[in-house]
Parts: structure tokens; sequence; C-alpha cells
């Protein structure tokens, strides 16, 4: 029964796709509000479903708790870097729907995206490179190297913040240096440790992956209601959609951040399956966060 479920996504999600698109055509209100949500599901389901009919496998022939506490914990992940917008001014919301629970829900739906779409399309796009390893080079992660990582993840998260005019981009590379020694640490899959093998099969599928939805990201936004616009200090030129073109290329190492806080985050999910109250709690605060940061969103990232 799943199997097959399975195999209809395909078709469930392609007509859920044409009929949103012919609905923004005839500018229906409801649809110019809600296109990129339904756009990004929609792609989910159809990218899962091939995912499944290639290899056998998908995200969503897993448990489907694993996959509801992915969607969950990707709204945790883009918070992040919401907060560090409250700081770098790079981007802004326009013509969303000014009641309050319609919105908040619209944050929620449109950022549980993030981390299954790129999965997927991670997922899919390691499926062709099969056993290929497309090694570049050998890296052992050393402890010196690994605190490295560290040093520079800390420079990079300061700098970002204390200079954002000339600093930015580095909102976009810290986190991998400072989370990949962590997760190596404890033991969690890392692109370091991928490469000390020589593999970096991984690696170019998530890279990839970043490219990918970042085009997708741009142009689903372009055309809906509800959108983003971006403002960059000094690469605020040439744009495709939205999006000025040399900001393309932060949506490569934000695909590795994407997967570095996915790993930590996904560890500790394993390790409190049977800890039910430490799992209310943190379900507890994590709502609590996603209330600060919507409020803080609509106080000063939203133009109205």
């Amino acid at each position: 029964m799943k199997e097959k479920l399975l195999r209809l996504n395909l078709y469930i999600g392609l007509i859920i796709l044409v009929v949103s698109a012919l609905l923004l055509i005839r500018q229906v209100v409801f649809m110019k509000t809600w296109f990129f949500s339904f756009a990004w599901w929609s792609f989910i389901l159809i990218i899962d479903s091939i995912n499944f009919r290639k290899t056998k496998s998908s995200p969503l022939s897993g448990p489907f708790r694993n996959f509801l506490f992915t969607a969950f914990i990707s709204v945790f992940v883009w918070l992040i870097f919401e907060l560090f917008n409250l700081r770098v001014k790079n981007w802004t919301y326009h013509n969303l729907p000014p009641g309050l629970f319609i919105r908040w829900l619209g944050y929620f739906v449109a950022y549980a995206t993030v981390i299954p779409a790129m999965r997927e399309i991670s997922f899919f796009i390691q499926s062709f490179l099969g056993r290929k390893k497309l090694g570049l080079f050998r890296i052992q992660p050393t402890p010196v190297l690994l605190r490295v990582f560290v040093f520079i993840g800390v420079v990079f998260f300061l700098l970002g913040l204390s200079l954002p005019r000339f600093f930015f981009p580095f909102v976009w590379l810290c986190f991998i240096f400072l989370l990949e020694p962590i997760n190596y640490w404890l033991k969690n899959e890392t692109f370091v440790e991928d490469a000390d093998k020589k593999d970096w099969s991984k690696f170019w599928s998530w890279v990839l992956a970043g490219l990918v939805a970042g085009f997708l990201w741009e142009f689903w936004n372009f055309w809906a209601g509800s959108h983003w616009e971006y403002s960059l200090p000094y690469l605020n030129f040439w744009r495709v959609f939205q999006m000025p073109v040399l900001g393309y290329t932060g949506f490569m190492p934000f695909a590795l951040e994407v997967f570095a806080l996915y790993q930590i985050l996904f560890s500790v999910y394993k390790k409190l399956q049977n800890k039910i109250i430490f799992k209310s709690i943190i379900f507890i605060l994590m709502l609590l966060f996603y209330i600060l940061g919507f409020y803080l969103i609509d106080t000063f990232t939203l133009i109205r």
C-alpha cells in the first residue's frame, strides 16, 4: 500500500503544481498568497516519488515520523538565518497576509520545506553518481584541523555580525566550519570524514542541491504575490528573478550548513527517542522559539 502511494505521489504532486500555477495565472487571491508553499510541497511529492521509483528508497519511504521531524526542525534551521538577517538586513518580505494566524502559518509551512526539499534533491543527484567518489583530494580530520575549522567558524560568525556591510557572506559560511567538527566528534555523518576516504560524492550532491533549490526558491518567489526581495550592500546587480546573480553562490555553502545542522538535530532526536519528557520540553521550547522568530520577522523584516 505504501509503495503504491509513493508512486502515486508523482501524479498528485504534478496535479497540485499545475493547478496552483493555473490559479496563480488567473490571479486568484488565495493562490497569490500561498503559491510558494504549494509549489514546494508538490515538488517534494514529485521528486520523492521519482527517487523511490529510481532507487526503491526515498525520504518519504522511511518512517513518516522522521519526515515530520525533518519538516519541523526545518523551521528551526531557517529561523537561525532569519535572526542573522535582523543584523545583515539582506531581505524583506512583501504582500504577506494581514492576519496574524494566517501569516504565521505561512511562515511555518514555507520554512518547513527547506530541509525536506534539499534532502530530496541531494538524494536525486546522488542516485546518478552511483559509486563514483568524485575525489578531489584527501582531507584528514586531525584534531588540529578540526580546531582550525572551529576557529574559522567563530571568526566568520563574529565578522558577519559585527561588520555585516562587508562580511555578510560569512553568514553562509560560518556554520559549516563550526558544525563539521562537532558532528565528527559526535560520530554523525560529515563531509570531512568522507573527504578522508576521498569520497566527495555527498559533498557535491549537496552543493548542487543548494544551487537547484536556490534557483527554484527564486523562480517560485518571483511569480508569487507574497514574496521576499533582496538588497545586498555591494552585490546588488544583474538580478535573476529577485536575486542578484552572485547571490546564487551563497546557496552552495548554505546547503552544506543545512546538512550539518540537520545531522546534529537528528542525532539529538534519535538519542531522545524514548525520553518523552525531554522530547516534550524541547518541543515546547522550539515552539516558543518559533513564536519569537515569527514576531521578530513581523517587527523588523516584514514590509507592510
